[in-house]
């Protein structure tokens, strides 16, 4: 009996080799069923191998097997086992089958419930532990065996209980260290071919070389990334030694550092250049001891990686900072300095040295207040330092006046930057463009159009600011305001005797007298020729005695004046005419003082010369006009009075190419009236809106039908827009509606713009401007150098073109300050990439003239005068003939 329990136990042995072999399945429910057939296979061979108790009672091992299959298997394999072994067990048959299937299924539930419990880490899998489960469950077999017939029950109980118990007791301590530890080798076996799959493609996805070297130098292993050449040549040289296969400095210089690595089990780094089938290349090399001898030799894992790249990035780098640092050190025209948060200098080029006069050596380590910027700014300064600094927010470029190493000021336009380096201090770095030149520039195109180049005196532009602002300090003070119209008589005729050089001379001593003859408040100014007007401010009492005061102090002027001039080594004499004004409406404009002025001037003429009139009411006769046609605009445009006229504008060949529209007012009783008159009426009393509206929509139409005919289609057409008009909040969606129900091409449309109402609002205009631009409108800047021309304008504002006024374009000849400002004009046009027009051409003179000063375009009557539509266009058809011919 003994015997046959020896030979089960010999059994579950057999079945621990064949369970690992199940290892070697790779789908987890193949393996699982391989372990539930294994299982329960041994039980039915242990089935047919019993020990027998008792017609139809076997005695097995079946117990063993179950238990393990439970615990090691899980419900899956215990359960393939138990039905197996349920199944062979009825198939056998006899007395013993409800006791011996009861058995299969107490042992196999144990054994799930002991997985259980060390699944849950309260149980774990030990000599001890299995001890006590084998124990538990066979007596608990010997227990459910007492319900066999009762003889056998007796016997088994007499002969084999105790050996039952102790034996599969045993058996189950051996067979469940046995599938333990088989458990425990498996999954190490799998854990390092995981580990070894992982690393193979680790070190076949890396872009670098990994070399196994023993200190001989000697290559063990070579892994390179596939599709590379490497891997071609990495098998020629396994077995090789270094000094083999590279260049013998670069062998030695290898083994050397595998043997300091070796003998301070470091890592140790390297680079190195050897030449390879690809050329010179780069490498980066990395050493670590492996830890193993091979062949006796101990050996290191040498990971080689190729930074030619990096080495070409660097170096392009490198150079591309040089170049960078050579181009800040001496770019001629652009100041650069760095500064640190407390405004120590750190960079000072040389362009710095010319611009502020300080030294390299000078400037650096001091700081920026004691170097460049003016008392005044200091605190300015250090504001947007800390600014810049603490918070990043930037400091807005712009024009600033710094301060000369000698005291003088600088005029320079300023950018910075603030640079933050990693594990650097911030600096912030100043970027200065020296604008001196371009300032005075401005300054003298200011004085140009403020000033007259002659006298010296403020033009008719800076008069009517100045007359502007007296009428508005007069009715604060509620002092009186007077305005003398000043004209020299018979200017003309010592003009054309003794030429313009002695008449410009002339003008010159009058301006003088006219300057010395009045308060220090009072205002002198040359409207042009021999016009000059006077501006009384501050006259106390009332009009009466105001007037009294004007007399005596014309008077006084018209004595001077009468005084003998040393002209050219001849004395002449002349005298004035004076008209004289008494603002008593604190309403009226200047336009309307300046009038009243100039009419009682050509009164003093009349009286025959060499006197002072004042304005008196029958004057205004003449203004009660303009209040009539205020009346008589509103029934024109209510019955479409007004005609389109067109003006053709020419290149420098003569081509006809494009046209500026010009309203006309046909009157029913006054027959033509002038835009000078009643332009001026639309804008105060607001009618001009509805009257822009009908000229642009009118013009818009034309241009659309202009683009069906291929002689007209490349017309541009300038339309003249007012102030009012281009600041109204409805002009832009009403401009592109317009455009859009037209169909006209806004590419062909130019909008011109006065400059002398940009001071109203620059801001406004260049936002409007910017948008009607983005639609594809052009901006013509109307009557330039007569207004408030300034260089910021033409910077700020979107402009396409400007047209010199013709003012200058007529004295170009006679005057040379007017020569000289359409030249200025047309240079800086073009030097700002504008395009430029001259308007008042009248003779060919001018033309001639405007040609050699490199004007591109012209419109004027000596081309054509303004006309209607249908002439217009047959002078197109004309022109365009006889250029073809």
């Amino acid at each position: 009996m003994f015997i046959e329990l020896v030979k089960s136990i010999a059994l579950l042995l057999a079945m621990c080799y064949l369970y690992g072999l199940g290892d070697r399945l790779h789908q987890p429910i193949a393996k699982k069923t391989f372990s539930g057939l294994l299982f329960g296979g041994i039980c039915v061979v242990g089935m047919h191998t019993p020990l027998v108790l008792g017609p139809g009672v076997v005695i097995d091992a079946r117990s063993v097997v179950l238990g393990m299959a439970g615990l090691f298997g899980g419900p899956f394999v215990a359960g393939v086992a138990a039905t197996m072994a349920s199944v062979a067990r009825v198939w056998i048959g006899g007395v013993g089958v409800p006791v011996g299937v009861s058995v299969i299924v107490l042992c196999t539930a144990m054994g799930l419930i002991y997985r259980r419990v060390h699944n849950e880490a309260l149980l774990n899998v030990t000599p001890l532990n299995l001890a006590g489960f084998g124990l538990f469950i066979h007596l608990a077999s010997v227990v459910v065996l007492q319900f066999l017939p009762q003889e056998t029950a007796q016997n088994f109980n007499k002969h084999l209980a105790a050996l039952y118990v102790i034996t599969f007791t045993m058996a189950t301590i051996l067979f469940g260290l046995l599938l333990r530890d088989l458990e425990i080798h498996l999954s190490a076996q799998r854990s390092l071919k995981e580990t070894a799959a992982r690393l193979n493609a680790i070190t076949h996805a890396i872009p670098d070389v990994l070399l196994i070297l023993d200190e001989q130098g000697r290559y063990i292993e070579v892994i390179t990334p596939e599709n590379t050449p490497s891997m071609t040549v990495s098998a020629q040289i396994i077995g090789k030694r270094m000094h083999d296969v590279i260049p013998t400095p670069q062998a030695d210089r290898l083994l050397t550092l595998i043997r300091d690595t070796l003998v301070s089990g470091h890592m140790h780094c390297v680079e190195y250049e050897i030449q390879t089938s690809r050329g010179s290349r780069h490498f980066e090399g990395r050493t670590q001891p492996l830890g193993i001898l091979v062949n006796g030799f101990s050996t290191v894992i040498f990971l080689a990686r190729d930074i030619t790249e990096r080495k070409q990035s660097e170096t392009a780098l490198r150079e591309s900072e040089l170049r960078f640092r050579s181009l800040l050190r001496h770019v001629p025209s652009i100041s650069v300095q760095g500064y640190r948060d407390d405004g120590t200098t750190t960079y000072w080029n040389k362009a710095s040295e010319r611009l502020y006069g300080y030294l390299e050596q000078e400037a650096l380590g001091r700081n920026m207040l004691d170097l460049i910027i003016p008392t005044s700014m200091h605190e300015v300064v250090r504001q947007n330092m800390q600014q810049i600094f603490s918070f990043g927010q930037p400091i807005p470029s712009g024009e600033f006046q710094l301060q000369h190493k000698d005291g003088s000021r600088v005029d320079v336009f300023s950018s910075h930057t603030l640079i933050e380096v990693p594990g650097q201090p911030s600096e912030i770095f100043c970027i200065d463009i020296d604008i001196t030149r371009s300032k005075a520039a401005e300054n003298e195109a200011r004085y140009l159009a403020f000033y007259d180049a002659l006298t010296g005196l403020p033009n008719r532009r800076l008069l009517m600011e100045r007359l502007q602002q007296a009428i508005v300090n007069n009715t604060e003070s509620r002092h009186s305001l007077a305005v003398m119209f000043v004209d020299l008589d018979n200017f003309k005729t010592l003009n054309d005797t003794r030429g313009h050089a002695v008449g410009d001379l002339l003008l010159q001593h009058v301006a003088e007298r006219l300057r010395n003859g009045v308060r220090e408040q009072d205002i002198v100014a040359r409207l042009g020729g021999d016009e000059f007007v006077v501006i009384l401010e501050d006259l106390t009492g009332n009009a009466i005695e105001a007037a009294a005061d004007v007399r005596q102090l014309g008077e006084t002027i018209l004595a001077q004046l009468r005084q003998p001039y040393s002209l050219a080594k001849q004395n002449h004499y002349f005298s004035a005419s004076i008209g004289a004004s008494i603002l008593d409406d604190p309403k009226v404009s200047p336009d309307e003082v300046l009038q009243q002025a100039d009419m009682a001037m050509y009164r003093a003429k009349d009286k025959g010369r060499n006197t002072l009139c004042f304005f008196n009411p029958e004057m205004q006769q003449a203004m009660n006009r303009r209040a009539l046609l205020e009346t008589e605009l509103h029934n024109g445009l209510r019955e479409r009075q007004f005609r389109l006229l067109y003006q053709a504008q020419i290149d420098r060949d003569g081509h006809v190419i494009g046209a500026e529209v010009l309203v006309r007012w046909h009157h029913p009783t006054h027959g033509l009236v002038a835009p000078s008159e009643f332009i001026p009426v639309a804008e105060e009393s607001g009618l001009i809106l509805s009257l822009g509206n009908w000229i642009m929509e009118e013009a818009l139409h034309q241009q659309a039908r202009w683009r069906l005919d291929p002689q007209l289609r490349t017309l541009n057409l300038s339309i003249n827009v007012s102030s009012r008009q281009l600041l109204h909040e409805n002009f832009i969606p009403q401009t592109i509606a317009l455009l859009e129900n037209t169909g006209a091409d806004p590419k062909r449309i130019k909008l011109e713009i006065t400059e002398s109402f940009l001071l109203q609002s620059v801001d406004g205009a260049a936002t409007t401007m910017s948008a009607l631009q983005a639609y594809g409108l052009e901006f013509s800047l109307d009557d330039f150098g007569t207004g408030y021309s300034s260089l910021s304008y033409l910077k700020r504002l979107p402009l396409f073109e400007i047209k010199i006024d013709q003012d200058f374009v007529r004295g170009i000849l006679q005057d040379a300050n007017d020569a000289l400002i359409a030249q200025s004009i047309i240079k800086l046009a073009i030097s700002l990439g504008l395009h430029v027009i001259a308007e008042g051409v009248e003779t060919s003179e001018h033309y001639l003239a405007l040609l050699d000063y490199g004007c591109p375009a012209f419109q004027g009557y000596f081309f054509a005068r303004p006309i209607a539509l249908q002439d217009f266009e047959l002078h197109v058809a004309a022109s365009n003939a006889k250029h073809v011919c």
